[in-house]
């Protein structure tokens, strides 16, 4: 079973629709802008978390514009149907040859990192929204939960209703929440539930953030967003002692590549060893051992040093992402480019494209 572990939805284009709040909470419903349709559409709101500068930074919607023949053709363009309409993803899914699919809305920050009780509305409207999209197709489009991380005593409860009310399969993870970082013991309550349902947490970033903001261009922020947000993700969870008080907590990291974990495994053990007997009581093992245990990565199919991350991770760690339909997937060509690799087994491969995340979300 091929299995990807990370493909996207366009949420943003119908922000009208899937934000459509009540009560207290109708006054932030996005209210749509002329009479633009999917890639041109415009909403007028007070939700997105990210700064105005940050914003128009990383605008690249032109991209998907048809008469823009990105990259030259209208490739893009037309695969961005298959982020809202589950009829046109499961005819792409066929073509590149994927069993199932994880699915991400684009923009999880409006949702995750909003706070109080509007964070908690946002987050049921995108997950509701999810749910609803890949009706009849339960099977093969797993959508993960999208959790209100400004609204820690909310987290939990709202897993526990995606998994099972909804059947969803993962749960999502902010690298970062305002001042709170993944160590902080709001977040014990939701670590709690993951454990007790015994689903893994995806801690998948976006291109922003405190660090990545002080640049005004997208290509500067886009290299820096992922592994910035990641690590701090990371060394939260692991520097901070998280996977030492849950050591069954399983925690997938994205868009990042496996020469990312190595280094920063090897990074933390040096430290470790200098630092264990002041400063790091509270861990009982190398930093290393917590991420064979607890941590699971994402690979590219060209990712030069994939065999040394096999190496250095473990072969059961990786799995892979075409990241459909997003501008840098490899779309339609992911897993055939891992298939044709020579320099790691046929065991391995077939871990990666499915094996690994059917043990990560526990697939019978």
């Amino acid at each position: 079973m091929i299995i990807d572990l990370d493909s996207h939805l366009r949420e943003i284009y119908f922000m009208d629709e899937v934000y459509k709040l009540e009560g207290a909470y109708t006054k932030y419903t996005p209210v749509k802008i002329g009479d633009g349709m999917y890639q041109r559409a415009r909403f007028q709101h007070n939700l997105d978390p990210v700064s105005p500068k940050a914003r128009a930074a990383v605008d690249h919607r032109h991209f998907s514009h048809k008469e823009e023949k990105w990259r030259g053709g209208e490739d893009y363009a037309n695969r961005q149907v298959g982020g809202y309409d589950a009829e046109e993803r499961m005819k792409a899914i066929a073509e590149e040859g994927i069993d199932a699919q994880i699915l991400f809305p684009t923009t999880m920050s409006i949702p995750a990192m909003n706070y109080g009780n509007l964070g908690v509305e946002l987050c049921r409207a995108v997950n509701n929204w999810m749910a609803k999209l890949v009706r009849a197709h339960e099977d093969r489009l797993w959508p993960v939960a999208i959790i209100p991380a400004g609204c820690p005593d909310q987290m939990a409860s709202e897993l526990k209703r995606c998994v099972k009310e909804l059947g969803f399969r993962a749960g999502h993870l902010v690298p970062y929440c305002g001042p709170r970082n993944l160590d902080d013991p709001a977040f014990f309550p939701y670590y709690e539930a993951a454990e007790e349902l015994n689903v893994p947490l995806f801690c998948h970033p976006n291109t922003n953030g405190e660090l990545t903001d002080r640049f005004n261009d997208f290509f500067s922020m886009h290299v820096l967003g992922r592994p910035n947000n990641c690590t701090a993700g990371l060394v939260g969870l692991l520097c901070g002692g998280v996977f030492e008080k849950f050591p069954k907590l399983k925690v997938a990291f994205f868009e990042c590549t496996t020469e990312w974990l190595v280094y920063w495994m090897h990074r933390m053990d040096d430290d470790y060893e200098w630092l264990k007997n002041d400063h790091a009581k509270h861990l009982t093992m190398l930093p290393s051992e917590y991420i064979k245990r607890n941590c699971w990565v994402t690979c590219e199919a060209d990712e030069k040093f994939l065999k040394l991350g096999i190496e250095e991770l473990g072969e059961d760690r990786i799995c892979f992402a075409t990241d459909y339909p997003h501008y840098d997937s490899e779309y339609p060509n992911t897993v055939r480019k891992i298939k044709e690799r020579t320099d790691i087994t046929t065991k391995q491969k077939e871990l990666i494209l499915g094996g690994n995340a059917a043990h990560l979300l526990n697939v019978q």
